[in-house]
């Protein structure tokens, strides 16, 4: 029993390292797509994070607009106030985050225009029948005369 143990433990601690050896090179390969995936999340969670500073920013601009507080464009005090609230961000990432959320609110926009087309779409005006006036025999075309003075009734009936 004790040869057959000697002979076995060493096949066995071959297998276990090659299988250990083959789990390293994979978790090797699988490590770069964990850290990628992590900084992805985080990441993401920060430019929602911007995004969401950004909208209230945006929102903010909208009111001082319609209350005639806007001293500067729209787009200056979005840049500035963005820089405020978020620092360090890049002026890349700045016009990203505007351009996103300018087509969150405006994406309903096109249709709001083509509803605003439709309704101010004229109505088709009347236009007064032309009237032609012909000779007895049918062929010859008279031109109305416009006449300053009318002329009695009894004159026109001879």
């Amino acid at each position: 029993m004790k040869d057959l143990l000697n002979v076995i433990y060493p096949m066995l601690f071959a297998v276990l390292t090659g299988v250990l050896a083959y789990i390293g090179r994979e978790a090797v390969k699988l490590v770069p797509k964990v850290i990628d995936l992590v900084v992805a999340k985080v990441g993401l969670a920060n430019y929602n994070k911007i995004k969401l500073i950004g909208l209230d920013v945006w929102h903010l601009i909208e009111e001082d607009k319609r209350l005639g507080k806007l001293k500067d464009s729209k787009i200056t005090m979005f840049e500035n106030l963005i820089k405020e609230k978020v620092p360090g961000i890049t002026d890349a990432d700045i016009k990203l985050i505007r351009q996103a959320i300018a087509g969150e609110i405006n994406k309903d926009k096109p249709v709001i225009e083509k509803i605003i087309e439709v309704a101010a779409v004229p109505s088709p005006t009347t236009v007064a029948p032309i009237l032609k006036y012909f000779a007895l025999d049918g062929v010859t075309e008279l031109t109305p005369v416009a006449v300053a003075n009318k002329v009695p009734e009894e004159t026109v009936a001879q």
